[in-house]
């Protein structure tokens, strides 16, 4: 029943059941088991969380990966709420897998390493918690014995302070798009749409590309003494304030921007990992017909960060676990 749950609401699933195994389930039974089964597999992560919290020292045995990468990103669930302000809430979302470096190679497109085991946990609690998760699942993935370590995101508040409370030590790399985005924005809010403001997108995109931030900097700041300061009630589409909030942009990542180095490495540039997963996610949580409970939403985001992983948890859970065989 959980599983079929992957063919997006707990109605498809029950016509599954029926349609292919000649099980006659009502969708309301199918969702009560799915969140039974996510309840379990959500006290399980607790505890497990809770164990890494209270331990001093991480675990210290077992082969040594390569590269371990860790990312997070955030979706949209619309929840049952009286105030129509407060219906959507963000599910929050990591992942941590394992790859081995491919440092760039002289004619070839970069596509960085790619995956090799995805482990993932989603909640709708606070980015705290999800951090608090996502160190427990690192840790048992081996981050503390990795020869590489990195942590990838767009550069949102919330993820760069988890990624400095719970991964201080992995060098963050602003995902590329994102990046490239933020040059978008900041041609058409300062020269307007056209070909002059394309031509200059592309000039830095070049530039982003090979390191030279010093110059885009330059650049940026001139826009901003030209537009001047934004008024303090500046509306978010003022050119003025999208062009400040840019260069304050660029200035705090700028380290996390040094692409050539990351290359070098063999190290991932984009979060398209994280971004496929919110997709997935997304399909099965996400629309203006689906209104969740906090609660179902919570042990039904559990169910499917396991079906989507690809670590083996979901089969180990249903292979030890009596209280969910018993569901």
């Amino acid at each position: 029943m959980c599983e079929a749950n992957d063919a997006g609401s707990f109605e498809k699933a029950a016509r599954l059941l029926r349609n292919l195994a000649g099980l006659s389930i009502s969708p309301k039974r199918v969702e009560l088991i799915t969140e039974r089964v996510g309840k379990t597999l959500r006290e399980e992560a607790e505890s497990r969380t809770q164990r890494f919290l209270t331990r001093r020292t991480p675990k210290g045995t077992g082969p040594r990966p390569a590269l371990i990468v860790v990312s997070m990103d955030g979706g949209r669930v619309q929840t049952r709420q009286a105030d129509p302000k407060e219906k959507w809430k963000e599910d929050k979302v990591g992942v941590v897998y394992d790859a081995s470096p491919c440092p760039e190679r002289a004619g070839a497109e970069y596509e960085g390493p790619p995956p090799r085991t995805r482990s993932l946990c989603a909640t709708m609690a606070s980015w705290e918690r999800l951090g608090d998760r996502l160190s427990a699942l690192a840790d048992a993935r081996g981050y503390a014995r990795a020869l590489q370590r990195v942590c990838i995101g767009d550069g949102a508040t919330a993820i760069r302070s988890l990624k400095e409370r719970c991964f201080p030590d992995a060098v963050f790399i602003l995902d590329w798009a994102h990046a490239v985005g933020h040059l978008h924005q900041i041609a058409q809010a300062a020269l307007g749409p056209g070909a002059k403001a394309e031509s200059w997108h592309d000039r830095q995109k070049d530039r982003l590309w090979h390191g030279r931030l010093a110059k885009i900097l330059s650049q940026i700041g001139r826009f901003c003494r030209r537009a001047g300061p934004p008024p303090k009630h500046a509306a978010e589409n003022d050119p003025r304030r999208i062009l400040a909030n840019n260069l304050h942009y660029f200035q705090t990542n700028r380290a996390a921007m040094n692409y050539p180095a990351f290359r070098k490495n063999g190290w991932p540039i984009g979060s398209g990992i994280i971004e496929s997963i919110i997709k997935q996610i997304g399909k099965r949580v996400k629309g203006t017909e689906k209104h969740w409970n906090l609660a179902g939403a919570e042990e039904t985001l559990h169910v499917i960060a396991h079906l989507i992983a690809d670590d083996g948890a979901w089969n180990d859970f249903w292979n030890r676990c009596p209280l969910a065989r018993a569901a």
